[in-house]
Parts: structure tokens; sequence; C-alpha cells
């Protein structure tokens, strides 16, 4: 689960690849539709849909000698595990900041 995770928010992490998932949320893409209008190379788009199809947020099928990329249908659960995971560690925070806050208030009376 931790390198899941990871994997997930590395994904994330990049605003290509953020661009790329949106592009896909409208619609499956071949290989050389999804890399147009992007300012890096098709093979820098095919290193980035790597990345995404590690996290599993995104497949690819093969349709004669095309890839269509898609979004993977496991991808709505790895988000939903990843904003779970980030949820717990917000409360983790707002737990530990409270109790911070309660103790300075004290050290000033």
């Amino acid at each position: 689960m931790p390198q899941k995770l990871d994997q997930t928010l590395a994904a994330l992490a990049d605003p290509t690849r953020r661009d790329l998932l949106q592009r896909l949320a409208q619609r499956p893409h071949r290989a050389g539709e999804l890399a147009t209008g992007f300012a890096i190379s098709r093979p820098a788009i095919c290193k980035h849909t790597r990345v995404l199809k590690r996290a599993g947020l995104i497949r690819a099928r093969q349709r004669g000698r095309e890839q269509i990329y898609e979004l993977a249908p496991s991808g709505s659960q790895t988000i939903e595990e990843l904003i779970g995971t980030l949820e717990r560690v917000g409360r983790f925070w707002d737990t530990a900041l409270d109790a911070f806050k309660r103790y300075a208030e004290k050290q000033e009376h």
C-alpha cells in the first residue's frame, strides 16, 4: 500500500500528468493524439503515460497498431485511497496543532 500511495502522489505531482488525466477524463485518446498540444515531445508524453499506468490511473489497450489510452477502471479507487490517507494525515496534524496551541496558551499564563 505505501508504494502504491507513493506512485499515485508522484503521478499527480506533475502538471503535465494532471493535464493528461483531464484529457483522458473526456474520452480515450490514441497515443499520437494524446501528445497533441503539449510543448514536449511524444517520447516525453510516453514517459508520463508510463508513470500514470504504474500508478494505476490509466491503461493502454492495443487496437491494431495503435495504443489507445483511457482512464483505468480502478483509478477512482486509487484516488479514493489517496484521499482517505490525506484526510487521516490532515486529522493527525489538526490534533497535533491543537495540542500545541493548548500547550502554548498554558505557557502564557
